[in-house]
C-alpha cells in the first residue's frame, strides 16, 4: 500500500487526462488550445503526455481553452458557496461594487 503522500503527488494527472478527454471529445485540438493559450502546440503535447506536473495557471489556462468550468460543492451542504464565493472575490479585490442580492 502506497503512503498518501505519494499518492497524493499524483492526482493532478486524472485532471490533466480528465481535460484531454474532454477536448478529444469535442474536436478541439492540441494546435487550437495553443493558440487560444499562447502556449507552444509542443507544450500543449507535453501537458497532455503528463511530462510535467502544471501549475495552477496553466491548468486553468488549458481548462478555459477546452471550454470547461469547474465549481467547488460541500459534500454536506452546509457551507453556502455563492457568499463564499463572493467573499473571496472581494478579498482579492474582484468585487468593488458588490453584486445585487436575489
Amino acid at each position: 500500500m502506497e503512503n498518501h503522500s505519494s499518492m497524493g503527488n499524483e492526482h493532478w494527472k486524472v485532471f490533466v487526462l480528465l481535460l484531454k478527454e474532454i477536448a478529444e471529445s469535442k474536436g478541439i485540438t492540441q494546435q487550437q488550445i495553443a493558440d487560444k493559450t499562447g502556449y507552444l502546440q509542443s507544450g500543449v503535447s507535453r501537458f497532455f503526455s503528463l511530462k510535467y506536473k502544471p501549475t495552477l495557471d496553466t491548468f486553468l489556462n488549458i481548462a478555459r481553452a477546452c471550454e470547461v468550468n469547474f465549481f467547488i460543492e460541500d459534500r454536506e451542504g452546509n457551507t453556502e458557496l455563492n457568499v463564499a464565493f463572493e467573499r473571496a472575490m472581494e478579498k482579492l479585490g474582484r468585487r468593488p461594487d458588490k453584486l445585487p442580492k436575489n
